[in-house]
Formats: C-alpha cells, structure tokens, sequence
C-alpha cells in the first residue's frame, strides 16, 4: 500500500503529463494510472 501522501505526489505528475497531452490514448493510460494510484492509497477514484 502506497501513503496517500506519495500518490498524491506522483499523481500531479500524471496529472501534467496529462495536461502536456492532447493523444486521447496517452491521456486515457495516465487517468487510469492516477486511478491506481487511488486506489492502492485508499482515495476514491475519479
């Protein structure tokens, strides 16, 4: 299990990375990243 903390850090990654993006495959893999990373941390996922 991952602290919500450190998800919460990867995740702005992810989140940028998505921003950087407009490849609607690229922005789906990193969604569904950030969603794992909820979920091992114990977020509800979005």
């Amino acid at each position: 299990m991952i602290s919500v903390e450190d998800a919460n850090k990867i995740i702005a990654f992810l989140s940028a990375a998505y921003m950087a993006t407009e490849d609607p495959q690229a922005r789906d893999e990193f969604h569904r990243l950030a969603n794992e990373l909820r979920k091992a941390s114990g977020q509800p996922t979005q």
